[in-house]
């Protein structure tokens, strides 16, 4: 019993530590709130017990709910007139976008609880909002913004800044956030340019942009911008996760109507928001990424989008994004849409993305490139240089462009290639006028990988998915599918048109398309041929021309190239421009592949002939064709969705799908249009078909249309009342019901007035309505002109009225009738003004004209030469006794010719005057001749034929063209005598007769001799001797050289023409492929190899220490039987030289084929067998037919057939039931322990 009690009390004390702590405190009492006034989350009342506590809240403060009263009523009611009338206008404008709303009074009751919820939570939140989770932004984190109006200053801590706008506001500048980090929450306002300022991020700087409300706003620069004219960054990192940039627009010679990228350092990452409505003008509509023609990028730079929008912004080149010195573009998420590249000439376009300069464009995640436009080259994507590699489940779907690639253009630049890897998405529905409605593979050695994906639903003038244009230009198939594309030319699906470009199809389906043309699916230019590989498993079906298949279309004489090994499966149809069958339309290929190609033609079939190649044979054969009928969007029953027909037979009974509210239509090829399929059409396709439901409407009148008409009129208009018509149905029928009525708008008549006709009071005039004569209107007469002589004329009625008016004395007429005063030199005329309307004088004047001026005469001058040399002036005027005078400045004097030392030089004085009419004036004086001032005499050496002359020379140093010379021949003589190896000396003397020159000498050096050697002779030593003439003690010995040894020769000594020397060593490098050389015989897969000899003596270099060999010629290459080795699971080939294998396979079963039919009292025999070697697989007996025994089920000592039961090696299960196992045992052991230990207590 009591540890029943104890296991009660500790049951009760686990529960009681299980309820909250607030259960216990239910019965304290706070302390009162003493402050007068309330706290925020800046300032709080320390005094105060409650609010000076460390976990307050803000709402325990006694003032707290007074204020959130004020700030509600502050919400609500608008103080700034201006801001009221928005709020008022806003509330009944219709919502255009999701971003932003148009506020009713409930959302603006919403909007006013919102921000009291922001007052009371200090307006704190992550910049996200707590709903993104992407790139680098992985958590949240809730920080408090501080208040910022837009136009004040901004404080950091610790280089960083929290703010959120207050209000609508314009920048008086940049916004500059300079190595600091700022986050700015745009809280639903909108902070506008002053029409040049923008937000410039630099040297590190990172912007956070956000909008906790919704429809926060930033509008861009339109005035001096270079580019990025919402956001400018340099060396810097810009995050938007809210807001909407618009309304930038670049006018100088960068780009990014909305944001630049200045350096190759600049990320921008784009998590939410919008950008849209920007002007990139060259460059960039909405990004742009410094501009650096052709210069790859080395330094690395990003643009990452997560989500958010990017729409309709436009440029010359790059809608969007636009970038020549490559970076990173990373499509996560988001969309990009409605952009426009305008350029249409130049190698422009980009719709939404131009790229050159080795960059790199991963598209990924839910992305999508939508909607976009380029006036020349793709639609969405213009990438020369770089990689594109495409994932997951992006779309890229109705772009357009003007000339090639509706969806993406792919070009060179610089010689560097460019790259498309697919590996999942879908590009759909894009169209280009001209080339490749979804790629144009444009530049040689430009590559499209397609390894998975869909190209589906574009249209193109050639190439309706693809277009491979220079050479060589690459389309690699290994997966993907690219079906339902359309060419109103050539080319549905694929146009090859240069003779290098290749198309390698190893997997895939090419299916579904359509060419006006040629090449429903696959089209080679006959003029160029390019290059189509298959091997593996590609699938080339359903394509047509104008309703007839037509898949590869081979011009004449080009065929196809069967590269590696074909599967089972593959399938691939051929048309052939040259149907004088047989044709041949593949290579020549060792094994036949006739099962993995058909012919379009139903009158042709495929051939592997002798020569090893596949050929189009005439003769019919049946196909199968599989139909699945698509009820669109009615039912079908499951059994009724799929039929199997051959071709040459009808289509037979059809099944009768339904459709609520419809008649069915018929069977037709297309889901809208196409060709009916009826009974008795006949089956001219194979493969698989799908044909589509068409259905009528059932008509149910519905009186929705206002249509005015005169069977619908219900009451006429008249002068001011518009009419009233009965609503009609789609079909035309007119309602009777007078429920089912509308007013025509703008359908009144109007008055039919009369003429206006003046009153008898002469003051109005009167008009009365024809249609109805009580209709009267009357007004005062109006128009018309008074003046001083006449009357105003109505303008309306033409009656006269009024009152004349006065004189308008204002009139300046200069007639000699009106003159008071002639013009005299200094004064005008003066006349007297007179009216405007009849031209009476007044007594008002004017002046008018000119003064006649002063005619004075020629002045008179006098120079004054006594100090200061100066000039005076006079001149009278002609027609009056006025005179003027002038005294010049002080006069300026310069030398005009300068004296020489023999001619005397001039020099002027000039004066100027400042008084007008008095020009300048000059005096010129003599310089007298200065003489002559000698330099030092030179003395210059000139060789002759006898020895030398020598000049002596002076020159006037004030004139360099004044000189005196002489000169004299010279007298020689030897001072010192020359020998073999020692210099002599010679001496050359003039003397001069002018008294200014001084006699002169030059020293000349005679040479040495030199050795006059004689001939060189041979020592005998493999040295050579030679004396000299002049002195025959002196000799020379030296080494004999020259010539060059061989293996049997010794050298010739060029100089003394004696051998010397030793024999040289055999040169082994001679190859000679000759049987006397031979060391091994060719083989399957090795060259003969042969050993190298002399080039000199032909020695061979077999038995020698190198014993050098070489290869020569070919491989023998594999013989392979004609026949296939086989065992019990593979067969293969077996060549006859090495007993190389090749064409290992397993075998491929046959379905049973019967060797002896049973009959009622004998069994028969069937097998089944290797579909390509012919091994048998497996036997069967066939049972009489008098027996119940059914085939495979009879004795097992009567079947031959070869079973291995797998062991399926699932032990999955095995930890489970060991766990279960387990616990049953503690089970079991505890219960009977505890029945042991009752039975003991017991």
């Amino acid at each position: 019993m009591k540890k029943r009690w104890l296991s009660i009390l500790l049951v009760c004390g686990m529960l009681l530590t299980t309820l909250p702590s607030a259960v216990f405190a239910e019965g304290e009492e706070p302390s009162g709130c003493v402050c007068t006034a309330a706290c925020t989350a800046e300032a709080r009342n320390p005094e105060c017990s409650t609010c000076g506590a460390e976990d307050a809240a803000l709402e325990d403060c006694a003032k707290y709910e007074a204020k959130q009263e004020n700030e509600l009523k502050n919400i609500q009611e608008p103080a700034d007139p201006q801001e009221k009338a928005q709020e008022e206008s806003k509330a009944t404008e219709p919502a255009e976008e999701p971003t932003a709303p148009a506020k009713s009074q409930v959302a603006v009751r919403a909007a006013a609880n919102n921000k009291t919820a922001a007052v009371q939570a200090a307006h704190t939140h992550c910049a996200c909002g707590g709903s993104i989770s992407a790139g680098d932004h992985t958590s949240h984190s809730d920080v408090t913004y501080q208040p910022w109006s837009g136009t004040s200053g901004i404080s950091y801590t610790n280089n960083t800044a929290y703010v959120y706008l207050t209000g609508n506001a314009t920048l008086s500048g940049h916004l500059t956030v300079d190595g600091k980090t700022l986050y700015l929450c745009l809280n639903g306002k909108t902070l506008s340019s002053n029409g040049s300022g923008k937000i410039q991020v630099k040297n590190g700087g990172h912007l956070v942009l956000c909008d906790c409300q919704g429809g926060g706003t930033f509008k861009g620069a339109t005035k001096d911008v270079w580019g990025g004219a919402c956001v400018y960054l340099y060396t810097s990192t810009f995050d938007m996760f809210g807001g909407k940039l618009t309304g930038g627009k670049v006018t100088g010679g960068g780009g990014g109507g909305a944001i630049a990228l200045d350096d190759q350092q600049c990320v921008f990452n784009m998590y939410g928001g919008e950008i849209s409505g920007n002007d990139g003008n060259n460059y960039g509509g909405a990004i742009f990424r410094k501009y650096d023609k052709n210069k790859p990028n080395i330094t690395g730079g990003a643009f990452n989008m997560y989500g958010g929008t990017i729409k309709n912004n436009e440029a010359k080149n790059g809608g969007a994004f636009f970038s020549t010195t490559g970076g990173t573009v990373n499509l996560a998420g988001g969309t990009i849409s409605g952009n426009k590249a305008t350029q249409s000439d130049n190698d422009a376009g980009g719709g939404a993305i131009y790229m050159r300069g080795n960059g790199t464009i991963n598209i990924s995640g839910s992305a999508q490139i939508t909607g976009n436009s380029s006036s020349l080259d793709g639609g969405a994507i213009l990438m020369g240089w770089g990689t594109i590699n495409i994932s997951d489940s992006v779309k890229i779907n109705n772009n357009t462009a003007n000339r090639w690639g509706g969806a993406i253009c792919l070009r060179q630049d610089s010689n560097q290639v460019t790259t498309l890897n697919m590996r999942g998405g879908e590009i759909s529905g894009n169209r280009a006028t001209k080339e490749g409605g979804a790629v144009h593979v444009l530049d040689k050695d430009c590559m499209f990988y397609l390894y998975d994906g869909k190209i589906t639903g574009n249209t193109s003038g050639d190439g309706g998915a693809i277009y491979l244009n220079q050479e060589p230009s690459w389309l690699i198939m290994q997966g993907g599918e690219i079906s339902g594309n359309t060419a109103s030319g050539n080319g549905g699906g694929v146009y090859i048109y240069r003779t290098r470009s290749v198309c390698q199809l190893y997997s895939g389906k090419i299916e579904n398309n359509k060419a006006s043309g040629n090449g429903g699916g696959i089209y080679i230019n006959p003029r160029n041929s390019g290059q189509l590989r298959v091997g593996n498993k590609p699938l080339v079906q359903n394509n047509a021309v104008s309703g007839k298949a037509n898949n590869v279309y081979l011009p004449s004489g080009k065929t196809l190239t069967i590269e590696i090994g074909m599967s089972t499966g593959a399938s691939v149809g051929v048309t052939t421009a040259n149907t004088s069958y047989p044709v041949a339309f593949s290579n020549a290929y060792s094994k036949d592949y006739g099962k993995c190609f058909f012919a379009d033609d139903v009158n042709a079939h495929v051939e592997y002939k002798d020569d090893q190649k596949l050929y189009l044979v005439s003769g019919m054969v049946p196909r199968t064709l599989t139909v699945t009928f698509d009820p669109n969007g009615g039912t079908l029953d499951e059994a009724d969705k799929t039929k199997s027909l051959t071709t040459g037979e009808t289509y037979g009974t059809l099944p009768v799908p339904s459709y609520a509210g419809y008649d069915f239509a018929g069977w037709y090829t297309e889901k809208g249009g196409g060709t009916e399929i009826k009974e008795n059409t006949t089956v001219t396709v194979f493969g698989t078909q799908t044909l589509y439901a068409h259905w009528t409407p059932i008509h149910v009148h519905a009186y929705t249309q206002q249509v005015q008409k005169p069977e619908a009129m219900k009451t006429p208009a008249d002068c001011t009342n518009n009419a009233v018509y009965y609503l009609s149905c789609a079909c035309g029928e007119v309602s009777t019901n007078d429920a089912d009525t509308f007013t025509a708008a703008n359908t009144a008549l109007d008055h039919d007035w009369g003429k206006w006709t003046q009153n008898s009071d002469q003051k109005t005039h009167t008009r009365i309505c024809k249609r109805d004569a009580s209709h009267t209107e009357t007004e005062n007469c109006h128009g018309g002109t008074a003046t001083c002589t006449e009357r105003a004329i109505c303008d309306v009625c033409g009656g006269v009225y009024g009152d004349l008016v006065a004189h308008d004395f204002t009139a300046e007429v200069a007639e000699e009738n009106y003159l008071k005063s002639a013009a005299s030199c200094t004064a005008k005329a003066v006349y007297y003004k007179s009216c405007t309307v009849c031209g009476e004088k007044g007594t008002e004047t004017f002046s008018y004209g000119t003064p006649l001026d002063h005619d004075w005469g020629e002045a008179k001058y006098t120079w004054s030469m006594v100090g200061d040399v100066m000039c005076s002036a006079t001149k009278a005027c002609k027609k009056c006794p006025e005179s003027i005078s002038a005294v010049s400045n002080v006069a300026t004097y310069a030398v005009v010719t300068p004296a020489t030392c023999l001619t005397d030089g001039l020099g002027r004085y000039t004066a100027t005057f400042t008084v007008d009419g008095f020009p300048s004036q000059t005096k010129d004086i003599t310089l007298p001749a200065t003489g002559h001032d000698w330099g030092t005499t030179e003395y210059t050496w000139t060789p002759t034929e006898d020895g030398y002359n020598c000049t002596a020379k002076r020159i006037c140093k004030k004139d360099k063209t004044h000189a005196e010379t002489e000169s004299v021949p010279a007298a020689y003589a030897v001072v010192t005598e020359p020998t073999c190896l020692t210099a002599g000396l010679g001496r050359y003397q003039a003397s001069f007769d002018a008294d200014w020159a001084e006699d002169a000498s030059k020293d000349v050096p005679l040479s040495a001799l030199d050795h006059d050697w004689g001939a060189w002779k041979p020592n005998a030593n493999g040295t050579h001797t030679r004396v000299c003439a002049n002195d025959s003690s002196h000799t020379e010995t030296d080494n004999c050289g020259g010539g060059t040894a061989t293996c049997t020769e010794l050298a010739t000594c060029t100089t003394c023409g004696e051998t010397y020397g030793e024999l040289a060593a055999h040169d082994f490098t001679a190859e000679v492929a000759e049987e006397n050389y031979l060391k091994s015989e060719a083989t399957c897969t090795e060259p003969a190899v042969y050993y190298k000899s002399c080039k000199a003596c032909s020695l061979t270099s077999e038995g020698t220490e190198q014993e050098d060999t070489f290869q020569y010629g070919n491989p023998l290459g594999h013989d392979y039987d004609t026949e296939w080795s086989q065992d019990e699971t593979h067969h293969w080939y077996v060549c006859k030289r090495c007993q190389d294998v090749a064409e290992l396979e397993e075998h491929t079963a046959s379905g049973w084929i019967t060797d002896k039919a049973a009959t009622a009292k004998a069994d028969g025999e069937r097998h089944k067998e290797c579909t390509v070697c012919g091994y048998i697989l497996e036997t069967d007996i066939i049972p009489a037919t008098g027996s119940k025994t059914k085939p495979g089920k009879q004795d097992n000592t009567k079947t031959r057939t070869k079973t291995n039961a797998p062991k399926t090696g699932d032990d999955s299960t095995l930890l489970l039931w060991t766990a279960l196992l387990g616990v049953s045992g503690v089970g079991v052991t505890g219960v009977v322990r505890y029945g042991r230990k009752r039975k003991d207590n017991d």
